[in-house]
């Protein structure tokens, strides 16, 4: 690696959370690997699941599921966003499936063999056909000759509100109900769902941030992703010095400054300031303001440069770190740049190294 600051991904671990997922639900698993996988190498994820038969992955654009085929993608691909009207060549070339974003889009739409799901909004208002149109909007998809293949719809506050969530559920299965059409897939859950709506319909489940190990919910999942660093320089300051950009910190005299090379460039926020990080057993304290490249960390001890930092990982809970921050995990995740190196760990061994930037595997 260039710089010894990596996102660390345990590719055993995502696999226990995907059985995890195909055993408790009884559902097929769609694996949502948008965004990069999260941050992971969206690639990468889907490969590994491959091995215990993920045969069906959810993008969020055209972009992402050409890029999920040109790395030797071959199973189903579901584009959950929008997808331009001039585009749907590149649709039916790479035999992929979309969602109806609007009537209005399959008015105008060429959408001759294209492979796609009944979206409806039941709550979320953002894509989707609203129930209320469903029936027109599935003459006109038929009419298109359309291949109809799925229905679906998505929760807004699975993670907060059991009782609403139950509520679009409903709607989504009176609809169903209503249409009497032969469906092949028909999904509805993401993670947080799965664990509180009571779903004798669906038979798949759209699982993101689930596989890597995260919900609002008590679970058995594994975190499958780790930040790391390391001790570039050490420092003894005196009282009444300061530490980085503004003169935030000032220094009593007691303890080391470690310089840490990683910031807000790599996707790790200037709010952390405060925050801990772990250094070979002792927790120590981000001071003073996080620097574009790097940032300062106060420790009681002594720690030699080349020291493993841990961001995140086995002693930092990235979902307390998030509840911290006053945002989401899938924000931190999704958030980390492509100067960071993705290091695959597999059997407890590093399988392989990523570099995104110049697309080099080592």
């Amino acid at each position: 690696m260039y710089r010894n600051t990596y996102l660390e991904i345990n590719l055993d671990c995502l696999l226990h959370n995907a059985e995890y997922f195909i055993n408790k639900t009884g559902k097929k698993l769609i694996a949502v690997v948008k965004a990069n996988g999260y941050g992971t190498i969206d690639y990468m994820e889907a490969r590994t699941l491959q091995e215990i038969g993920v045969d069906f992955f959810a993008v969020s654009s055209l972009d992402e599921a050409i890029n999920l085929r040109k790395n030797g993608i071959t199973d189903e691909i579901l584009i959950l966003g929008s997808v331009p009207v001039d585009m749907l060549d590149m649709v039916r070339k790479n035999d992929l499936s979309i969602v109806t974003l609007s009537k209005d889009f399959v008015v105008n739409a060429n959408l001759k063999k294209v492979k796609i799901h009944l979206k409806l909004d039941t709550g979320m208002n953002r894509i989707g056909i609203k129930p209320s149109e469903a029936r027109e909007v599935m003459k006109i998809l038929k009419k298109k000759e359309a291949n109809i293949e799925g229905i679906m719809s998505h929760f807004s506050s699975a993670d907060t509100n059991k009782e609403y969530s139950e509520s679009q559920y409903y709607q989504l299965k009176n609809c169903y109900d209503d249409l009497d059409y032969e469906f092949k897939y028909i999904h509805m859950s993401a993670t947080d769902a799965s664990f509180i709506v009571k779903d004798n319909l669906c038979n798949a489940n759209r699982i993101g941030l689930g596989l890597l190990g995260y919900s609002s919910y008590e679970n058995d999942l594994k975190p499958v992703v780790r930040l790391y660093s390391e001790v570039s320089a050490v420092k003894q300051l005196k009282e009444g010095e300061t530490v980085s950009y503004g003169r935030h910190y000032t220094s009593d005299g007691k303890g080391y400054i470690l310089t840490i090379p990683i910031g807000y460039a790599d996707g790790f926020w200037r709010s952390n300031t405060g925050k801990e990080v772990y250094v070979d057993g002792e927790f120590g304290k981000i001071v003073g303001s996080i620097c574009m490249d790097q940032m300062m960390v106060w420790t009681e001890n002594f720690h030699e440069v080349g020291s493993k930092v841990e961001l995140f990982g086995e002693h930092i809970d990235l979902n307390l770190r998030a509840r911290e921050l006053d945002t989401i995990v899938y924000e931190l995740l999704t958030g980390f740049s492509d100067r960071l190196t993705r290091v695959f760990v597999r059997n407890g061994r590093t399988m392989v190294h990523i570099d995104p930037r110049f697309g080099r595997i080592y």
